[in-house]
């Protein structure tokens, strides 16, 4: 499992790349840009201080289309299912089914559940006494 030869479009990328850092490192750096790249999302949602926001259902396409890249590099590289059967495949991402029942049952089917959480629950996004 995990030991078969495979090449595609990252692999070709971290071949041409400088120095002697391998897949796993290259992996591990793009996983981090696209947290950064999630947590921009969310922290943007409403600047402090401006009217400038980015609307919900933008922010829940980020999060999910970030997601499901991260979950392809974690899976691909970390979990070698990269060139191994497609029945390991199938069955590492079977969990899927569930998290897409929660998503629905959770944040679709009661859109203000997120937004009416407790204060104790919500982060204080007033800078006025940073300065």
């Amino acid at each position: 499992m995990g030991e078969h030869e495979t090449t595609g479009i990252f692999e070709s990328i971290v071949d041409k790349l400088p120095g002697n850092f391998d897949i796993y490192f290259w992996n591990f750096v793009v996983l981090m840009f696209f947290t950064l790249f999630e947590v921009a999302a969310v922290f943007f949602e409403k600047i402090p201080g401006t009217d400038i926001h980015i609307s919900l259902y933008a922010v829940w396409a980020i999060l999910i289309g970030v997601g499901v890249i991260k979950g392809y590099g974690i899976a691909a590289y970390f979990m070698h299912l990269k060139g191994d059967p497609r029945i390991y495949t199938r069955t590492a991402l079977f969990p899927v089914l569930f998290v897409l029942l929660m998503l629905w049952g959770i944040g679709l089917s009661n859109p203000g559940s997120v937004q009416a959480l407790p204060e104790w629950c919500t982060p204080n996004w007033d800078f006025a006494e940073v300065r």
